[in-house]
């Protein structure tokens, strides 16, 4: 009568302790339960999805551009040079941003011109490039930061947001630096929107170009020097 009644007691029991709309199945071990027990406690976590970067008119970032350039030859270390190739001589006008003498004057056909490269925090010197028959400049765009020396070539003046290249001084371009750094070329249309800037953002670029030569590729900086060519084709 005792057993009979002991059980009488415990089947309610656990009927009462079994969960609502599921079969009841008793915890393998101790462990398990405090498991599940904490894990029911915790915060579920918050995914945050990051909003997409932005485009920006120059990028640190060092990839190289779809299209693909040759390697430089290089220029002098620590120094920039420009090389007339055209059969007719051009004018420059050299903006430097941090405190450096600017500059101006003729480059002969055939003649080169040079100048050291200063580091500058400041932003990048300015060479604008002018023909006799022209008045908006070609620009090529260069500076020294952090051990690299940055570089890029903007038609933005000259073509004035058309893709007629004619008023550029110069008929093809060509800027680079040292060994393996990126080197842009181009000879006018389409291809030019992609290799200098056409635009503030270059936006016919997969990616700006601008390149670092330096540090990045474990140069020194008197091992590093700019080139660049007017007529180069």
């Amino acid at each position: 009568m005792v057993q009979t009644s002991f059980i009488t007691l415990l089947l309610p029991a656990l009927a009462f302790a079994a969960p609502w709309g599921g079969h009841w199945a008793p915890a393998s071990s101790v462990a398990a339960t405090t498991e599940v027990a904490a894990s029911s406690s915790e915060v579920p976590a918050v995914t945050v999805t990051s909003a997409p970067a932005s485009s920006a008119a120059y990028s640190t970032a060092v990839a190289e551009p779809t299209s693909t350039s040759s390697p430089s030859t290089g220029g002098s270390g620590g120094k920039v040079t420009l090389k007339n190739n055209c059969d007719y001589d051009v004018t420059y006008e050299q903006l430097c941003p941090c405190g450096s003498s600017d500059g101006s004057g003729t480059i002969s056909a055939g003649s080169t011109w040079s100048d050291s490269i200063s580091d500058c925090a400041g932003g990048n010197t300015a060479l604008k490039v002018y023909s006799a028959s022209t008045s908006k400049p070609m620009q090529f765009e260069y500076g020294l930061q952090s051990g690299n020396i940055w570089y890029d070539m903007s038609f933005i003046d000259c073509i004035s947001g058309s893709d007629d290249f004619s008023q550029c001084a110069g008929s093809a371009w060509s800027i680079g630096a040292v060994g393996t750094c990126q080197t842009y070329a181009c000879s006018g249309g389409s291809e030019c929107c992609i290799q200098g800037y056409c635009d503030p953002t270059a936006s016919a670029a997969a990616v700006q170009p601008a390149f670092g030569c330096g540090a990045f590729q474990g140069y020194s900086v008197s091992e590093v020097g700019i080139s660049i060519e007017l007529c180069s084709a």
